[in-house]
């Protein structure tokens, strides 16, 4: 399984020296040659604290004596380790699951984790969430200025990149979800969302950046019509804080109008920040679906999205959050839970989406399990611009011809 090579540079630390080797062969095979293996958690600690910017992502053993890979993750987090990092784990599903939330406590780009016995699909799996060359994750604390974002947004530089909601049983994209990325030609730098929504919350400029991809959005659908079919509807987030505007859906309305675009191809994803509860915010999105737009509730299965929300208020799509969609194949607790919600939606006429799918089996058992729920994820597709659709689309179409054809 030879692959082009990749210049990222990988740190494996593990106590057990044969899993050390079997990763790096694993790697060696991904196309990741620069791999540096440690059997010592203390000297990779030290090692990358004195070259911090040499590694691009860590891979750590969980179950380790003296220094544990929670210990090691910690660290990473006090010297603000910018690469990515993945828990590698042979320990129960709530043991590694509980260390996955405590890293991200502990403000490290928590890749995932993989469970031992390790495979190269996993391992292939975890460095695809890796961002691209020119991808910019932000450091805690270094999210963009005020007046850098608006001068991004005045200077055009705010552009949209599309995921793919995808029917498992056709294999056609359903609808594409809209994500923000800032474009910075000088620096050949595409900032992702950590650097500015923090920023765009704390200035009151979300509005401003909705807007803004809304429009860029409209001006795209003709293009996403000519991939995906006319059927293809497009998510656009709005948080709930925005709901409380009670202008939001005139003007989305008044906006998608002037362009000729049906609401109905528009669904609006709301990301809930705090309890969707306010007069407001009920009257703003039942007001959105009076106009014709879909409503998602986004996350569900964290936070303040529940099934309450779900029976008395009229969403046409909900999103499982990928916590639930994690390793779902062996998970009891979130199969039990997405059952319920698929059965809840076959009574409501309400899409389900799987976000986060990362892992083939995590596909396999969804499609065994829920035909008809559709799925989003870095496995499926990463946000991607406009222009780099098309191919995308027809090397996914091929690639579900040819498995057609491979299976019995």
């Amino acid at each position: 399984m030879g692959r082009v090579k990749n210049t990222k540079h990988v740190a494996v630390i593990d106590d057990s020296k044969s899993v050390l080797l079997l990763i790096k062969k694993m790697l060696s095979c991904l196309g990741y040659d620069k791999v540096t293996c440690f059997s010592c958690p203390e000297k990779a600690l030290k090692e990358i604290n004195d070259k911090p910017t040499c590694f691009d992502v860590v891979f750590t053993n969980l179950g380790m004596p003296d220094i544990d890979g929670m210990c090691v993750i910690r660290e990473l987090g006090k010297m603000n380790f910018r690469g990515g990092v993945c828990i590698i784990s042979d320990l129960e599903n709530r043991v590694t699951e509980l260390a996955a939330e405590i890293a991200k406590l502990q403000w490290v780009y928590l890749l995932g984790s993989i469970a031992k016995p390790i495979t190269l699909d996993a391992l292939d799996s975890v460095l695809n969430k890796l961002p691209r060359q020119n991808e910019f994750q932000c450091p805690q604390n270094a999210e963009m200025k005020r007046d850098e974002l608006i001068k991004y947004i005045i200077d055009d530089n705010v552009v949209p990149h599309y995921q793919p909601k995808v029917n498992p049983r056709t294999r056609k994209v359903d609808s594409v979800e809209v994500l923000a990325r800032i474009y910075d030609s000088q620096r050949s730098v595409v900032f992702l969302p950590n650097c500015f929504l923090g920023t765009a919350i704390e200035h009151g400029l979300v509005d401003l950046l909705t807007t803004t991809i809304a429009e860029k959005t409209a001006a795209d659908m003709d293009t996403l019509s000519g991939i995906f079919g006319e059927e293809v509807t497009v998510s656009i987030n709005l948080s709930a804080q925005q709901l409380d505007d009670l202008s939001i859906p005139n003007r989305l309305d008044a906006l998608f109008k002037a362009k000729n675009i049906l609401q109905t191809r528009i669904t609006l994803e709301i990301t809930e920040e705090s309890a969707l509860s306010s007069p407001e915010q009920l009257e703003s999105l039942n007001r959105l679906r009076m106009q014709g737009f879909g409503v998602s509730l986004d996350d569900f299965g964290t936070g303040f999205a529940n099934f309450r929300l779900l029976r008395h208020l009229p969403f046409t799509e909900v999103k499982v959050d990928r916590s639930l969609i994690s390793q779902i194949h062996l998970d009891h607790f979130g199969q039990a839970i997405v059952r319920s919600l698929t059965d809840f939606s076959v009574t409501s006429d309400c899409k389900v989406v799987a976000e986060g799918v990362e892992l083939q089996e995590e596909l396999d058992y969804i499609m065994s399990n829920y035909p008809s729920m559709l799925v989003q994820g870095f496995l499926i597709c990463r946000p991607k611009p406009i222009h780099e659709l098309k191919s995308w689309y027809q090397t996914w179409l091929s690639r579900c011809e040819a498995e057609a054809h491979i299976k019995p």
